[in-house]
């Protein structure tokens, strides 16, 4: 598996009824309904928001999910499943993802990681049980803030806040919640939106 510059982001999250998209959402500008991608993305909601340029809500030094190596522990994807109680579906297509990884930092924080061929970048999902998400700072442009929407399994429906750091810099990080988890999925996204398709993919597989 390719490795890239390690992904520096932001700070904490803000939940889609505050900030999501780890860091404000607000006002919606424009949307777009039923949109799918070459690869059979799922479908959409998007809004752009907000004007101006702001820091992230939070600036933490260090995020515990960013833990060494060692003390981590890889895992598989039923495994993971099995021990944090839900199961984390990046899209099925081998032209798209490829390269999951699943590990626990610890009981309460999960890491999964893989390579987006689209985007050509290596990407990292944390997802925290009962607790929140720490990221690492970064710099986000609020005239590019979007807010994404998706339903569960169950019809649960989530809201996905969308961020890119500013100065024209590729990064782009998603988060969101759904019951006491929460996501935050940070990864290179240049054009093709990449990042808020695979977290509305996560979402549809959630039960």
């Amino acid at each position: 598996m390719k490795k890239h510059e390690q992904i520096s982001m932001k700070t904490t999250i803000l939940f889609p009824a505050v900030i999501l998209c780890s860091g404000g959402i607000l006002f919606g500008c424009g949307s777009h309904h039923g949109e799918t991608d070459s690869l059979e993305a799922p479908s959409i909601q998007n809004r752009a928001s907000g004007t101006g340029e702001s820091t992230s809500a939070e600036t933490a030094s260090e995020t515990e999910n960013e833990a060494p190596a060692e003390n981590q522990y890889k895992v598989s994807a039923q495994e993971a499943a099995d021990t944090f109680g839900i199961e984390i579906v990046l899209p099925e297509n081998s032209n798209w993802i490829e390269d999951e990884e699943y590990y626990f930092v610890d009981e309460d924080n999960l890491r999964v990681t893989y390579h987006d061929l689209i985007a050509d970048a290596d990407c990292t999902l944390l997802v925290s049980k009962n607790d929140s998400l720490n990221l690492p700072p970064a710099e986000y442009d609020e005239t590019l803030n979007e807010t994404w929407e998706g339903s569960t399994i169950g019809g649960q429906h989530i809201t996905v806040s969308v961020q890119h750091e500013r100065n024209h810099e590729k990064m782009t990080l998603a988060v969101w919640e759904y019951k006491e988890y929460q996501f935050a999925l940070m990864g290179e996204d240049d054009s093709d939106a990449v990042i808020p398709k695979v977290a509305l993919n996560i979402i549809q597989n959630l039960d």
